[in-house]
C-alpha cells in the first residue's frame, strides 16, 4: 500500500494513526499537498486534489481511495482488530456522525479560522494574524465546543471504547494546539479530558512528537493563546 499526504494534515494524521493501531504496513509519501503542489502522478490518481490518498496496490494507480474516512473504513475491513467502529447500530451511526462533524465543521473552523492565519502566514514569511485566529477561536468556543462537550457523556464519545469519533475530533484539535490554542478545560472539562486521553495513546503521541520536532527544527515556538 502507498499513502499520500502532508504530515500536518489532520486527515492524513487520522488515517496514519488508524494504520498504526492496526499494525498495517504501507509506504508513505508526504509531498503532495496544497503547499508543495500536485505532480502529474498524483493528479492522475486523485484529480480532486484531496489528501490523504491511498493506493491499496501501488502497481495499480488507476484504483485509489481518496478520502480519510473511506481510507479508515478500508483499513477496518482489511484488519478488523482493534475495532475503530462500534458494532451496535446506534453507536455505529453516532460514531460516523461525530467523525463527520470533526471532518467538516471542526476542520473548517480550526483549519481556516485559527490554524491557517497563524501557521500559513509564518510559512509564507508573514507575521501570524492573531486577530483573525482569536476570532476563529471565539467562534469555536461559542458553537462547536459546547456541542462536543455535551456529546461526550463518558470516557469516550461513543459507548465504552475508543473509536473513530474520539480520534477524528482529537486529531483536529491537535492542530489547534500547535498554534497555541486548545480546549479550555474549565469551560469544557469532558471534551478537554477526552482529547488529552486520545493524545496520550502511544499511536497518537508518536505523531505529535514528530510534529513537535518539525516545529522545533523550523524554529517555531508558538506562545499559548489560552
Amino acid at each position: 500500500m502507498k499513502l499520500f499526504g502532508a504530515p500536518l494534515s489532520p486527515y492524513v494524521r487520522k488515517a496514519r494513526i488508524v494504520a498504526a493501531e492496526k499494525n498495517l504496513d504501507y509506504e508513505y509519501d508526504p509531498k503532495p499537498s496544497p503547499v508543495t503542489g500536485w505532480d502529474d502522478y498524483f493528479l492522475a490518481i486523485n484529480p480532486m486534489k484531496r489528501i490523504p490518498a491511498l493506493l491499496p496496490d501501488a502497481s495499480r494507480p488507476d484504483f485509489a481511495i481518496n478520502d480519510s474516512s473511506a481510507i479508515c473504513g478500508y483499513f477496518e475491513k482489511l484488519q478488523p482488530t482493534p475495532a475503530f467502529y462500534p458494532s451496535a447500530a446506534e453507536d455505529y451511526g453516532r460514531a460516523l456522525w461525530l467523525e463527520e462533524v470533526a471532518d467538516t465543521e471542526l476542520a473548517s473552523k480550526i483549519g481556516l479560522g485559527v490554524f491557517r492565519p497563524v501557521l500559513f502566514n509564518l510559512f509564507s514569511g508573514k507575521p501570524a494574524n492573531y486577530d483573525e485566529a482569536d476570532a476563529g477561536f471565539a467562534e469555536l468556543s461559542t458553537v462547536l465546543f459546547p456541542y462536543l462537550e455535551n456529546a461526550c457523556a463518558g470516557d469516550y464519545f461513543v459507548g465504552d471504547a475508543f473509536s473513530i469519533a474520539d480520534l477524528a475530533i482529537a486529531t483536529q484539535i491537535i492542530n489547534l494546539q500547535y498554534v497555541g490554542y486548545g480546549v479550555p478545560q474549565e469551560a469544557f472539562p469532558r471534551l478537554a479530558a477526552s482529547v488529552a486521553k486520545t493524545i496520550a495513546r502511544p499511536s497518537v503521541a508518536a505523531f505529535v512528537e514528530k510534529d513537535k520536532a518539525f516545529f522545533a527544527k523550523m524554529g517555531m515556538d508558538l506562545p499559548s493563546r489560552l
